[in-house]
């Protein structure tokens, strides 16, 4: 048996899975403490634990440290050389640019300076900074000054990131920023972790502990340890996993709507995958290497406070609490459906007192009132989801297949997922029209997602033959190949290289491992070709696992 966790803002959603069967469900409020969240979600299940052969879990942790800024004092020593200055970069006094520089194909020409390293390093612990991201300039094709300043340091701090062991892609702020939140929210994600694995124990659960990724995959907790940065925006990605578990027409493009108490995920499944931000997501108002689904939120959801300003009816953004059906202090769109007799659970009659004084103000009728509230709703999830697949046809985006997508996206379906999907099912599909799809479970398909989803990771490999190099930093690997390497052998390199580090790099070693991306260019001196210059990327591919999709 499989159990999912996702732990949204609102509530915590857990779902069993047994083959192909879900086995159980559970909804609970998300408290301040996660890990008491969790385990009154799993308890909730009332199963057997000692049948668990894995536990999967989305969270909005590392998301919500970085957002409220609540993340672990952390510095940067950065080596640039020339180009591109890094102090644009740098938005904490903390940041310190050292010399050294490598150049675009991996060569040193200024080394690092140990002294100036070591000088940085005392006054950042001086200052009571526990954590230090290392980047170098073009350390994906070399990273011998990342490691250089890891030596000199790492005795002296506790959290300290690399930052070509995070990403294999060339962006140099981009990288800044990745490697700076990674090691920021590391002490929240280990200690986050270790009170997880204990609660686990206290329950008698044994299983394996993995985390969802933004890509839509998991990997490990060892791993979600050493990269806590790549579990941001986990909850959306679970939103479209849980889409793809439940959709039963693949080949029609599917716009996906997670409806939630505060904000809907808006998605798009192509072909019956989702698809990739290219560069990697953004988080904090930075953009990062963090490979992710792209997906948009937009703060409309069916707890959403309603309010009148002169003659309009104005629907979230904010959310003050559950409906007043249920004990919140302000009219929401499910009070509207409760006055309609569209929504049964809570006080009806709490729902009438809170949405009868707009009608009051408007001169209008209640019923009316209570239709065009939820019609305004949907039409902001509206204009929000054209403006999304707009985004989505100007800019071209890779799928999970590793393609291109050059046509126009043009849904010719609806799946809607979360609390009010089945509530809202009538007026989305008027709205939009097109046919709405709510599936079963899915109040439950985040929680879903999570369970079912694939681990998975991706490396990059680039190799130099003129130089004799080959350097796949997501590993470390830094080593001589022939002059008469072959982009078939740098494949099969990488390809085992995966399976082989599957326990390092938190995946499984059976996961199908695909190509992104490969390039060769032919390096000429004169009228000669003297060698080749390769990149390849590879995954282990994201999707449900094959438990779930093979039946």
């Amino acid at each position: 048996m499989i159990i999912g966790i996702d732990i949204g803002g609102t509530h915590t959603d857990a779902v069993c899975v047994d083959g192909r069967n879900i086995t159980a469900t559970a909804k609970t409020v998300t408290g301040d403490d996660l890990v008491h969240t969790i385990r009154d979600a799993i308890e909730a299940l009332a199963i057997d634990f000692s049948k668990i052969s894995r536990t999967v879990l989305s969270t909005t942790l590392s998301t919500n440290s970085i957002i409220e800024k609540k993340y672990a004092p952390a510095g940067m020593i950065v080596s640039a050389g020339p180009g591109i200055d890094p102090r644009r970069y740098f938005f904490t006094d903390d940041f310190h640019l050292v010399e050294g520089a490598i150049d675009h194909r991996g060569r040193e020409y200024i080394p690092i300076r140990a002294d100036e390293v070591a000088r940085v390093a005392g006054t950042l612990k001086k200052k009571g900074v526990d954590g230090v991201g290392i980047v170098s300039k073009f350390s994906v094709r070399n990273p011998s000054h990342e490691i250089a300043i890891h030596s000199i340091i790492n005795s002296e701090f506790e959290h300290v990131s690399l930052g070509h062991t995070l990403s294999g892609g060339l962006n140099f702020p981009r990288r800044i920023h990745t490697t700076f939140f990674n090691t920021a929210v590391m002490p929240v994600q280990k200690r986050f972790v270790h009170s997880v694995r204990k609660a686990l124990a206290e329950l008698g659960i044994r299983s394996p502990l993995l985390f969802l990724k933004a890509d839509g995959g998991t990997f490990s907790d060892s791993a979600a340890d050493r990269h806590p940065v790549e579990t941001i925006l986990s909850g959306p990605a679970a939103s479209m996993m849980g889409g793809l578990a439940l959709c039963h027409d693949p080949q029609t493009t599917t716009l996906m709507l997670d409806i939630g108490g505060t904000t809907t995920d808006i998605g798009i499944l192509i072909g019956g995958v989702p698809i990739l931000e290219p560069k990697g997501v953004d988080i904090g108002g930075l953009k990062t290497l963090v490979r992710g689904l792209k997906v948009m939120s937009v703060g409309a959801g069916g707890d959403s406070c309603v309010r009148v300003s002169g003659s309009e009816i104005l629907v979230g953004p904010d959310r003050d609490g559950p409906p007043a059906c249920m004990g919140g202090p302000s009219p929401t769109p499910m009070d509207a459906l409760a006055v309609l007799g569209q929504f049964t659970k809570g006080d009806r009659q709490k729902a009438v007192q809170a949405v009868t004084p707009i009608a009051g103000r408007l001169g209008q009728d209640l019923s009316d009132v209570c239709r065009r509230i939820i019609s305004i709703l949907v039409g902001n999830i509206k204009k929000s989801a054209c403006a999304f697949i707009d985004e989505v046809n100007r800019h071209p985006v890779y799928t999970i297949y590793e393609m291109l997508h050059p046509e126009i996206v043009e849904p010719g379906q609806l799946m809607a997922i979360g609390g009010p999907a089945a509530q809202l099912k009538p007026y989305l599909e008027e709205s939009f029209g097109m046919r709405c799809t709510v599936p079963e479970h899915a109040m439950v398909a985040n929680a879903l997602g999570a369970a079912l989803a694939r681990t998975t990771r991706q490396i990059t490999l680039t190799a130099d033959t003129q130089l004799r190099r080959m350097i796949c930093p997501e590993l470390g690997i830094d080593e001589q190949i022939p002059a008469s390497m072959t982009l078939s052998d740098l494949r099969r390199r990488g390809e085992r290289e995966l399976r082989d580090n599957a326990d390092r790099l938190g995946i499984s070693a059976q996961g199908e491992i695909s190509v992104l991306e490969e390039q060769v260019f032919n390096i000429v001196r004169g009228f000669s070709t003297t060698g080749r210059n390769m990149r390849l990327k590879l995954q282990t591919k994201p999707g449900v696992i094959e438990e779930w999709s093979a039946l």
